[in-house]
C-alpha cells in the first residue's frame, strides 16, 4: 500500500490543531516569543499579547450607554467599530480632555465575574474609561510601549463583580480597536 496515495485522514494533525485552537490564551502565552518593540514592560503581559494576536471578534460599539448590548467576553480579542465622536452620547465625561476633529468614540458593555483587578488592553490611542453607574472609575496603574505592533496601552483597574459597566472610547482617531479584559492573577 503506497502510503501517499492512501485516502485516509490521519487524526494525529487534525487532533494537535485543535488541542492548540483550544488551549487556553495562558498556556500559549507562556510559549510566546514578544514581537520587536513590545519587550520591557514591568508586568507580564504574555498572555495580553498571545490574544491580541488571535483574530478579533467583530462588534459595532454603541453610540449611547443605554444601547450597549451583551457584555465582552474576558480574555477574547473584539474588534470595535467606532463612531465619529461627535455622533455618540458618552456615559459619563471622560478622564481626558477629548479631541474633537476626526474623533472616534463608542462604548461596550462589560460585567466581570468576581471583585478583583483586571487589565484592559488597547490597540489604539484612545481614552478609557471604565463607567460605573456614571460615574468614572479610576485606573490603579497603566503601561504601554511606543513601537508595539499588538498594543498601544495596558490599563488596569479594580473591578466591582457582578455590575453593568461600560467600557467608554473615545479622544482617538481610529475607525476600529481592539480591546482586550484579562484578569490579573494574584500575587504568589
Amino acid at each position: 500500500m503506497n502510503i501517499s496515495r492512501d485516502p485516509v485522514v490521519r487524526p494525529l494533525p487534525i487532533l494537535l490543531a485543535a488541542l492548540l485552537f483550544l488551549a487556553p490564551a495562558s498556556c500559549v502565552a507562556a510559549e510566546l516569543a514578544l514581537p520587536a518593540g513590545c519587550e520591557g514592560f514591568a508586568w507580564d503581559v504574555r498572555t495580553e499579547l498571545a490574544v491580541l494576536q488571535a483574530p478579533g471578534v467583530l462588534l459595532e460599539a454603541a453610540r449611547m450607554p443605554q444601547a450597549a448590548q451583551a457584555p465582552i467576553t474576558l480574555g477574547r480579542r473584539h474588534d470595535l467599530s467606532l463612531h465619529p465622536q461627535r455622533e455618540v452620547s458618552l456615559a459619563a465625561r471622560p478622564g481626558k480632555p477629548m479631541l474633537e476633529d476626526n474623533a472616534t468614540a463608542g462604548m461596550v458593555a462589560l460585567r466581570v465575574p468576581v471583585d478583583g483587578r483586571y487589565r484592559i488592553s488597547l490597540t489604539s490611542a484612545h481614552w478609557l474609561d471604565v463607567v460605573d453607574a456614571g460615574k468614572v472609575l479610576p485606573s490603579v496603574d497603566f503601561q504601554g510601549r511606543r513601537g508595539c505592533p499588538l498594543v498601544h496601552k495596558i490599563v488596569e483597574f479594580d473591578l466591582p463583580a457582578g455590575r453593568d459597566l461600560l467600557l467608554q472610547l473615545s479622544g482617538g482617531d481610529a475607525a476600529v480597536a481592539g480591546v482586550v479584559v484579562t484578569a490579573v492573577a494574584a500575587a504568589k
